[in-house]
């Protein structure tokens, strides 16, 4: 394994910068599903000793973007559509809350915050940037599940959603899907309008495993 954009972290918080090369390292794909990280060789590349190293994976771990197996070591979680039907039947219905909880407390600061996370959505489409179309969704979903008020349900999505839009964004970058952001754009309108069951249809359609699943990612 060998990272070509590391360099050495002199940062003071090094467990927090190794976090995030790492973090970045998976979400562009350089380290892909399975790759085996190594924490001396990674201590080694970043001119750091192992327990920042240590630290950094065990935040990576705790976010589903790498796996650590006893006598095996860590390696970069790869998932299954079998295993990504699964998280999505679950992260359906969280989403449905927190988009109802959302929208009872909607004001003209969170609505401004979303607008301009679709504006950055669609610029990333334009520029067919499939990591910046997989970060602004999930930068838009975050504002709704902080905007819910439920901190839990904010930080048990955060879990479960992390890892997902890292390896179904690689995977339609690299089956070389065409980006759109209508499902936002209803997801957004829905909120607005605060009717439960409007907002649980657009949720939905939304996560439909069928449309929101890569044909590339197999069993």
């Amino acid at each position: 394994m060998a990272l070509t954009d590391f360099s050495p972290v002199r940062n003071l918080s090094k467990s927090a910068e190794v976090f995030k090369k790492l973090r970045n390292a998976i979400w562009s794909g350089e380290l892909l599903p399975g790759t085996a990280l190594r924490e001396a060789h990674i201590a080694k590349q970043l001119s750091v000793s192992q327990v920042p190293v240590r630290e950094a994976l065990l935040q990576l771990e705790h976010l589903g973007l790498v796996v650590r197996v006893p006598d095996r070591g860590t390696h970069v979680t790869r998932l299954t559509r079998a295993e990504m039907v699964q998280l999505m039947e679950v992260r359906s219905h969280l989403e449905d809350l927190a988009f109802r909880l959302a929208a009872r407390r909607m004001t003209p600061a969170v609505e401004a915050h979303l607008r301009d996370g679709l504006n950055q959505l669609e610029q990333c489409i334009r520029a067919s940037d499939h990591l910046g179309v997989a970060e602004a969704d999930l930068r838009f979903h975050e504002i709704v599940w902080k905007a819910s008020g439920n901190t839990v349900l904010e930080k048990t999505l955060d879990r479960l959603c992390v890892s997902v839009y890292a390896f179904v964004g690689l995977a339609r970058r690299a089956a070389g899907e065409k980006l759109a952001t209508v499902s936002h754009e209803i997801l957004f309108d829905a909120l607005l309008k605060g009717d439960p069951k409007v907002i649980s249809k657009a949720i939905r359609d939304h996560l439909n495993p069928a449309l929101s699943i890569p044909a590339s990612v197999g069993d």
